[in-house]
């Protein structure tokens, strides 16, 4: 079984690291050649996808590319039977990302999107409140991101929103900005999520609110009850265990929530 990551950049590098420390020997794709001689000569590498997609018997492909290059590439592997995990934003579109899941359950193969923030303790071991009523997220950061707020940062809460709540509606935007306030429902209950770049201080954290107050610091990895009560993080790696999921039991749940979240991203422009 071979694994390749496409675009060795930033992300990128993040998961040549993770391989390393795995014991596997990823191909690396990239189209630029001075990005792949910072790594080692005994690593495969490539500045052609379809190269070394023919040449190479690539298993599982993962995709660190600018956005609008994930689905173009995705395409190019699951079309040879190739499972994919692109980066978020899958796509700029939700039509875009809705053909390329259909494409790969015509081939037999899975279409996944990273959702990283899944993976942290606070998220794994949360224990939801009875009779929940309201749910604030807070995603604010002192650095700037890529696309902007939404797709950067609100992206992580919404699919945390979607794994834990199932599907969501966003009922009224607030742009600031550097700074943009989501309101809206999910299937028990109202939310509010605030992101921001460029913020005097970092803000990770949800509150849940129910028969008791639940805060989740995602920053500090922790959950705190209003008894009192602080469960710690476990300490484990979110990218490995993401990839090793991928690898072992790789599943279209989570192009489903991007699929939700893309098409109520759309909703927002087409109000605007």
């Amino acid at each position: 079984m071979k694994v390749a990551i496409v675009g060795t950049g930033n992300m990128g590098s993040k998961y040549i690291k993770k391989f390393e420390i795995m014991g596997l020997d990823p191909i690396l794709i990239d189209i630029d050649e001075n990005q792949l001689s910072q790594y080692p000569d005994s690593l495969k590498k490539y500045t052609d996808l379809k190269e070394a997609l023919e040449k190479e018997k690539i298993g599982y492909m993962f995709v660190a590319t600018a956005p609008q290059h994930h689905i173009p590439i995705a395409i190019e592997g699951l079309k040879r039977g190739v499972n994919v995990m692109v980066e978020k934003p899958p796509a700029l579109s939700p039509n875009q990302l809705e053909e390329a899941i259909e494409l790969a359950h015509k081939n037999n193969t899975v279409l996944a999107v990273s959702e990283i923030e899944l993976r942290a303790s606070s998220i794994r071991n949360l224990s939801l409140p009875k009779g929940i009523h309201k749910v604030e997220g807070y995603r604010l950061n002192k650095g700037r991101g890529y696309i902007n707020p939404l797709y950067d940062l609100a992206w992580h809460d919404l699919y945390i929103l979607g794994y834990l709540f199932g599907q969501f509606k966003i009922k009224d935007v607030k742009d600031e900005g550097d700074k943009v306030s989501l309101e809206g429902e999910t299937e028990v209950s109202d939310f509010f999520i605030q992101v921001a770049w460029s913020n005097p201080t970092v803000r990770r954290e949800w509150i849940i609110q129910g028969d008791k107050t639940v805060r989740v610091d995602l920053h500090q990895d922790k959950i705190y009850t209003d008894d009192g009560k602080v469960l710690e993080g476990d300490g484990k790696d979110k990218l490995e265990m993401m990839i090793n999921q991928f690898i072992q039991s790789p599943s279209f749940e989570s192009s489903y929530r991007a699929l939700n979240i893309l098409r109520e991203f759309e909703k927002i422009n087409l109000k605007g």
